[in-house]
């Protein structure tokens, strides 16, 4: 009986070896990034979640309001760009939504008071002044 077992037992080992694993379709990052009517458009894996959108100039750089979310569908920050330089507000929160910074960009600079909450929530302040021509 022990020999009938222990030929079972190898016998469903040398099958279950055999067979192939199934693995999940390997998307492409390219195949996750779609730009249509000056949009661009980036997804997370399975296309079912915007990761980054953003418009786009005439010539193919950030212009506008830049959107980052989680893969819940939580807006986790947005940054304003003029011409593929960060220009305006910019935020940006932890994974459960709460703020972490806040702050402005002028021609690709920090500019201004940047406020930063640790994950309790207390806030710290500083400031970077303004350029001149501001």
């Amino acid at each position: 009986m022990k020999n009938i077992f222990y030929a079972l037992a190898i016998g469903l080992l040398v099958i279950s070896c055999g067979e192939e694993e199934v693995k999940e379709p390997v998307i492409e990052d390219t195949e996750l990034i779609v730009e249509q009517d000056g949009m661009w458009t980036e997804y997370y894996p399975g296309k079912k979640q915007i990761r980054i959108q953003g418009p786009l100039d005439e010539n193919g750089q950030r212009d506008g309001r830049w959107v980052h979310f989680s893969e819940q569908g939580r807006q986790l920050n947005f940054t304003m760009y003029s011409h593929g330089k960060k220009h305006g507000h910019s935020f940006n929160a932890y994974p459960n939504g709460s703020p972490y910074y806040y702050g402005e960009y002028w021609n690709d600079s920090i500019v201004g008071i940047w406020k930063t909450y640790d994950k309790v929530g207390k806030l710290t302040e500083r400031d970077y002044g303004y350029p001149e021509g501001y």
